[in-house]
């Protein structure tokens, strides 16, 4: 993300962006992103992954600290691999990321969900019970995904930020929603606050989402009127107790 975003920010108006992945050698996997915008000047290039270095750019007209770059050599680093990249002044960069390729990738969490799943009373209860979750990250929608697949007496809908989650809880009335906190633009504090202010949606349960696990943050949540704060990651147990409450 931060190797595409650099590529579009210094990049140029009628200018590319492409990820492409590669196997530079065996059990190692490359993702590189190229650009064609205006590169990096040779003498700039040997502290480019330091804190606060912009390449030059520190009084230009693109916005930034300085520190994407080293931090993604860090994660990198962590998880086993490397950063690295190649430039040319006027005709662009291309910046990768090289990790340890797996012999197999498994999907423990779907699988896990679906065990947990499969003895829910949804699982085999006949008609729909409506659930709309408002959830930007598509990790989390994939796992969500998972567990109601399985359970046949609930019909989801997703939407990927507050202002177009109001819209759809407003058209389709469910019979409860999963509300991130964290959302880009309107926040799910905020979404959930006019869902309680509009006659049409006030009674509507909304379970609040969210990785901040500390007390004031369940306290701000109980004040706009969630029904439940369920952290992340969502333990399935929890998320299934949930439904049985609210969809009884």
């Amino acid at each position: 993300m931060n190797f595409g975003s650099n590529a579009l920010k210094y990049g140029h108006s009628a200018g590319h962006a492409t990820f492409h992945v590669t196997r530079p050698v065996p059990g190692r996997l490359r993702v590189a992103v190229t650009d064609d915008g205006m590169g990096i000047p040779a003498d700039k290039r040997a502290k480019i992954f330091e804190p606060f270095q912009r390449a030059g750019q520190e009084t230009g007209p693109v916005e930034g600290t300085g520190i994407g770059l080293a931090i993604s050599k860090r994660l990198a680093e962590l998880m086993g691999g490397s950063v690295g990249f190649t430039s040319a002044v006027g005709r662009g960069s291309k910046f990768w990321i090289e990790l340890p390729e797996v012999a197999e990738i498994g999907d423990g969490a779907a699988s896990r969900a679906r065990a947990g799943a499969q003895d829910s009373r949804f699982a085999g209860e006949a008609g729909k019970h409506l659930l709309v979750y408002v959830e930007d990250n598509p990790s989390n929608i994939a796992l969500m995904e998972a567990v109601i697949d399985d359970l046949a007496g609930i019909e989801m809908l997703t939407a990927t930020s507050g202002e177009t989650g109001l819209e759809l809880i407003r058209a389709r009335r469910p019979d409860l929603v999963l509300m991130d906190i964290n959302l880009p633009g309107m926040s799910g504090i905020e979404a959930r606050r006019r869902l309680r202010e509009d006659p049409e949606t006030c009674s509507i349960p909304v379970i609040a989402l969210s990785a901040a696990a500390l007390p004031r943050d369940t306290i701000r949540a109980n004040e706009v009127g969630f029904a439940r704060y369920l952290t992340k990651p969502v333990k399935i147990d929890e998320l299934l107790a949930a439904f049985d409450e609210f969809l009884s």
